[in-house]
């Protein structure tokens, strides 16, 4: 008899490795966990695609999944390399947060005077805010060793993660049961970071193409011209991947910017957002609640809960390991109390 029951060993394991996800999600290493998370998954779903013949030798197998790897591994470097050079020579993100800053800073100028008898502590902020901008801006230019080593961390983890896809898919080798069942919570977890990953991706070029006909079409047929337009296209895509929280930082650089042109064209921005949002509120909805099983409501606390706990990580953490904690407690909930572990 094992010492302990399937279902108890299995919510062992988890909490094993939750707490060594949480662990090194805390010593700042989320970059190179996702990494091997997304190569991890993308050689799975390819190689089933593209390896999986009837009566396949295991040799060709082997080659098959590994050149799978390889193209996997060579796409997600040059993705790297390039994110790597456009931060570095991003002079839009740096040109945005300027103007953001010197907006805030003038913020004067055009609020409504009612506004501005009332403005002499939100002023102090607003001008906090604007020395921040300016500063990040300039760091954000003056990316170097950092942004290397996080290319480095992500390269660590690419191969990471496609060594153990390529094990997976074509090892023979067997485990113990201890083993067994953390190599499970491994692919829960990726299974976890797949589902929330192809459910964000889908979120955020809905809300992308939404705000790109606004910013692009709508407003220039109307003779007003954002600057920096194109960009805040970019960033509401980037911003998109982000449960919640993401939506609400491009919302307010699309508004900030809007204010430099003038207080209307910033309340029309903001209305036009909100009434996209609300829109795209039930669709999200079904696309996270099919992929995840998870409420908007839900995700948002997990991460309020993990954002106080590890910071920004912690933010952008909490939707894979909240779909992983939610999946494995309906495995809990269905596993009979005396399932084999092969069965977990």
């Amino acid at each position: 008899m094992n010492p302990l029951a399937p279902r108890h060993a299995r919510f062992t394991a988890f909490i094993l490795m939750a707490l060594l996800f949480l662990g090194l999600v805390e010593l700042g290493l989320l970059v190179p966990i996702y990494a091997g998370l997304l190569a991890y998954s993308l050689i799975l779903a390819l190689a089933a695609r593209w390896t999986a013949h009837p009566g396949q030798q295991q040799r060709s197998r082997w080659l098959g999944v590994a050149a799978v790897a390889a193209l996997v591994v060579l796409g997600l470097l040059l993705m790297a390399t390039g994110l790597h050079l456009a931060l570095r020579n991003g002079h839009g993100v740096q040109d945005l947060m300027h103007k953001m800053g010197d907006i805030l800073a003038s913020a004067r100028a055009w609020l409504p005077q009612q506004i501005q008898t009332e403005l002499p502590e939100q002023q102090a902020l607003l001008q906090q805010a604007s020395v921040w901008l300016k500063e990040h801006a300039s760091e954000l230019g003056s990316i170097s060793f950092g942004a290397i080593a996080g290319v480095g961390y992500a390269l660590v983890g690419i191969l990471l993660g496609a060594l153990i896809a390529v094990n997976g898919i074509t090892g023979t080798m067997t485990h113990r049961p201890l083993s067994q069942l953390l190599l499970l919570q491994v692919d829960a977890l990726r299974d976890a970071f797949w589902r929330v990953a192809t459910a964000q991706v889908k979120i955020s070029l809905i809300n992308t193409a939404c705000t790109g006909i606004y910013l692009l079409l709508v407003l220039p047929a109307m003779g007003v011209q954002l600057p920096l337009a194109k960009t805040l296209v970019a960033i509401t895509f980037v911003c998109g991947l982000l449960p919640v929280v993401g939506n609400l930082l491009s919302n307010t650089a699309i508004v900030t910017i809007g204010l430099n042109y003038s207080l209307p064209v910033a309340a029309g921005a903001l209305l036009f957002l909100v009434t996209i949002h609300k829109l795209e509120y039930f669709i999200n909805a079904r696309i996270v609640g099919h992929n995840i099983n998870a409420r908007i409501w839900e995700l948002l606390i997990a991460m309020l809960l993990l954002e106080r706990l590890l910071g920004i990580a912690g933010l952008v953490a909490a939707p894979v390991f909240y779909a992983w904690l939610k999946a494995e407690w309906l495995r809990w909930d269905e596993l009979p109390p005396e399932a084999n572990i092969d069965q977990a």
